[in-house]
């Protein structure tokens, strides 16, 4: 265990290195972007709806920043452990993947859907919101026009955000996340960390048998073998 240990740190220690000398892929999001009105009247309807709509816009302001700042800088902690692992054997390997690699690869793997959901939880807010102001009289405030937090998703947030014009942008910008290539890249890593077995990231194999079906089979068929994992500069 002693010398499991020395290991282990000598090698974070290493780790620490790395980091410092690696850049981050793009700029990390500025903090304070958000200006909100600097004054709001309490006394009318409209300034309560200003004052909900601030508030919720400071919210998603940082909250958003947060969790992008967060992705980049995981991206820079298993690039910097790539660096350290290369060269390593097997046995070395697996150690650091289990003691280091294995979570933080997975969270990177899963925040960019757990941010595109958020995206659409202060798209749906901030646009309701909003659509007091363009809609006026017609504008309502019940669960037909915006549900329950729990209850929104992507189709809320579209049906609120419809009448801006710069929604349609933003929501191609969002889209790349589920995009062809981004799932083939990842082995759709989301959906299978989820709902099947996880893959494996740099060692090992996942799901020794699938069964599979051609478009235009009649039967099954079974494939043996196990899917291979993916390495740590695909998921950077």
């Amino acid at each position: 265990m002693d010398q499991e240990n020395d290991f282990l740190a000598s090698k974070y220690v290493e780790y620490r290195k790395a980091f410092n000398e690696t850049k981050a892929f793009t700029p990390f999001m500025p903090y304070g972007w958000f200006k909100p009105p600097q004054t709001i009247r309490l006394d009318t309807e409209f300034g309560l709806q200003q004052m909900a709509y601030r508030d919720l816009a400071d919210d998603a302001a940082r909250d958003l920043a947060n969790g992008i700042n967060h992705l980049i800088g995981l991206t820079m902690r298993l690039e910097a452990w790539g660096n350290v692992i290369e060269g390593l054997d097997v046995q070395q390997t697996n150690q650091l993947l289990h003691e280091f690699v294995q979570d933080l690869a997975s969270t990177a793997l899963l925040s960019p859907y757990t941010l595109k959901a958020r995206f659409y939880f202060a798209i749906a807010h901030l646009s309701h919101q909003a659509n007091c102001v363009s809609q006026g009289n017609e504008w309502t405030d019940d669960l037909a026009a915006l549900p329950e937090d729990w209850g929104i998703k992507e189709e809320v947030a579209v049906r609120t955000a419809k009448p801006w014009r710069s929604w349609r942008k933003l929501n191609r910008a969002l889209n790349t996340v589920d995009m062809g290539d981004y799932k083939t890249a990842t082995d759709d890593f989301r959906s299978k960390h989820t709902h099947r077995f996880t893959p494996r990231v740099e060692l090992g194999l996942s799901q020794s048998i699938k069964r599979l079906w051609q478009k235009d089979g009649n039967a099954p068929s079974y494939g043996i073998g196990g899917t291979p994992p993916l390495k740590l500069d695909a998921v950077v």
